[in-house]
């Protein structure tokens, strides 16, 4: 059924055709939201007059009767889209009454109002995942959290971290993208409703109070802005694409660190699988899902992007292709958040065996810092341990290895001491910054943490 189908007297239609127009297989999730909005938007006709008492009771009592046929199993597909599906079936049970329902209304407004209503749910249950996430991270960083790991740049052995500040670098990570998604959460507070297709309506709409009751701080400022605005989405699917970003590195970190080459991590058997051709594997494949399903987030909001950047004002049909990437891309991140959550429960430090993976090497900064406090400027003292390693690394040996005559024969501000640096745990503790890798520091950070997350 169309809802403007008396238009046309000789349109002949073209099933093709007719289901290439249809949005109903893509926007049938908005349904509930469609329901709500019909609601109040009936409540707000009878405020306006042109509904009487009998009549918004017939509504009201007629949208809850079509939301039992949609529980039922109505066919849906035969719609155009779910705002057809509502309005024919209110008018299948209560008849003429039902037409009057749409008075003023328009589906570019509708469309914009249940998408706002739905995603407003859908973020603060994104929200609610992230916050268990975290709690996992503190779990697992509390669990682990003496274990030394050498932290990277450029992917080389940079200086040795504690495996709990890493982990936790995680936690703040997502709290970022959990602002995101409270910035997005911002830019629903607004009610479309009441805009008519572009120009307002000629009912005396209460828009103020009709946004009330759909939950909303207020009405949209402009009615060609409402129906043509989708950058509400395109916040809600960076800051989902940014959630996925974040994951993604991490679960790079544990398939290389799970490696044998690495030997860093060891993954549970239930977080792993195994080739149908090569017994001996023990492949990270859940992490690899993540990291390979991160590509649809970013081009989910691509998309989106790519369509609005040619259209013109306000509402145009290509509007319609907004459901796809909107529906798919809150369904999936929340499947990788829980995904991601199991796994990480999975992954267990082997510190015997990171020990033995990391390099004196590490330590040159410390030895840059040991000279430092022995009054050589930082340049010099840099210098001076550069040409300790290079040295080091063309004798093939550690620089731990070396002999205090040796040491000295670079500078003679090395004394007997300059051994006690050769040691990954004072290193870490020898941090004296805030943030810092210090078990002083990430036991304040978990301890703030727990507070964010409470």
């Amino acid at each position: 059924m169309k809802l403007w189908e008396r238009r046309f007297k000789d349109r002949k239609e073209d099933p093709y055709l007719e289901e290439f127009n249809a949005s109903i297989t893509e926007d049938f999730f908005l349904f509930n939201s469609e329901i709500i909005a019909s609601k109040a938007y009936a409540k707000a006709l009878h405020e306006a007059g042109i509904l009487s008492d009998e009549e918004l009771s017939q509504i009201l009592n007629g949208l809850d009767k079509v939301i039992e046929r949609v529980k039922a199993g109505v066919e849906a597909r035969k719609y155009e889209d779910v705002h057809t599906l509502v309005e024919s079936l209110l008018i299948d049970e209560i008849g003429d009454v039902g037409k009057k329902l749409h008075t003023g209304r328009s589906r570019n407004e509708q469309v914009v109002t249940d998408e706002k209503l739905w995603m407003r749910g859908r973020i603060i249950g994104l929200i609610e995942l992230l916050k268990e996430l975290q709690r996992t991270i503190i779990k697992v960083a509390e669990e682990n959290f003496d274990v030394i790991i050498p932290g990277y740049t450029h992917l080389q052995q940079a200086q040795p971290v504690l495996f709990s500040h890493y982990i936790m670098s995680l936690f703040w990570a997502l709290e970022r993208d959990k602002d995101r998604l409270l910035m997005a959460l911002k830019g629903l507070t607004s009610s479309p409703l009441g805009s008519g297709a572009l120009a307002g309506t000629t009912i005396p709409i209460d828009r103020d109070k009709l946004a009330k009751e759909m939950g909303f701080r207020g009405p949209t400022e402009n009615s060609m802005d409402s129906v043509a605005d989708r950058s509400f989405i395109l916040d809600a699917l960076f800051a989902i694409s940014m959630i996925a970003i974040d994951l993604s590195r991490f679960t790079e970190d544990f398939i290389i660190y799970s490696s044998r080459e690495f030997g860093f991590l060891e993954l549970e058997d239930h977080i792993s699988t195994s080739s149908s051709l090569m017994p001996q594997k023990k492949n990270p494949d859940f992490f690899e899902l993540i990291r390979g399903k991160t590509a649809r987030f970013i081009s989910y909001l691509t998309s989106l992007m790519v369509t609005l950047k040619g259209l013109p004002m306000t509402y145009n049909k290509d509007l319609q292709e907004d459901k796809f990437p909107l529906f798919r891309a809150f369904t999936e991140i929340e499947e990788i958040i829980v995904v991601f959550n199991k796994c990480l429960l999975g992954i267990h430090p082997d510190q015997e065996n990171i020990l033995r993976k990391m390099a004196s090497f590490m330590l040159a900064t410390d030895l840059v810092d040991y000279l430092v406090a022995k009054g050589i400027p930082f340049r010099e003292a840099h210098g001076i341990v550069g040409e300790l390693v290079y040295t080091a690394q063309a004798e093939g040996k550690e620089l731990k290895q070396l002999s205090l005559d040796e040491f000295k024969k670079f500078s003679p501000a090395f004394e007997d001491d300059v051994f006690e640096i050769f040691d990954f745990r004072k290193s870490v503790e020898r941090k004296k910054t805030y943030g810092s890798t210090n078990p002083e520091f990430v036991r304040k950070q978990i301890e703030k943490a727990k507070k964010i997350i409470s």
